[in-house]
């Protein structure tokens, strides 16, 4: 089980879902937990879920099965996917960065992610990445 060092449970978790339990780090997929990490030692400060500090976002993160925002088998409820707000960086710079070094250390977990967002979608599904990521529309 690996706990990132940025990230706290109550900013990848629903409110109604977080309590102070590590065993709940069980839900995510280490290849996540490993990338977001990467992520934020790269390119600085960036936000998941808000809801801790007040404010309105609680799903990008995990979700629930019963969740009705995203889709049916979104990514984000097998603990495979995040949605992130750069806080330091251009979103679009960073997406293109990804996509030029898919394979390197930092990023080699990533096999999907959004494009025209104002926010840094990605996931590990089971993707064959040979081809590239994954790129998709929100």
């Amino acid at each position: 089980m690996y706990i990132p060092d940025h990230f706290k449970l109550y900013e990848l978790l629903p409110k109604s879902y977080y309590k102070k339990d590590n065993r709940l780090w069980n839900i995510f997929d280490d290849r996540l937990l490993i990338t977001i990490d990467n992520l934020r030692n790269k390119y600085g400060k960036m936000l998941v879920n808000d809801w801790y500090w007040k404010g309105e976002n609680q799903y990008r993160g995990w979700r629930p099965f019963d969740c009705k925002v995203g889709a049916e088998f979104s990514q984000h409820k097998f603990g495979r996917a995040v949605d992130l707000i750069l806080l330091e960086v251009d979103v679009n710079m960073v997406r293109k960065e990804i996509i030029d070094n898919q394979f390197s250390e930092d990023f080699k977990y990533i096999t999907c992610m959004e494009d025209n967002t104002s926010w840094l979608h990605i996931d590990v599904r089971n993707h064959n990445k040979k081809n590239g990521i994954l790129i998709v529309l929100p």
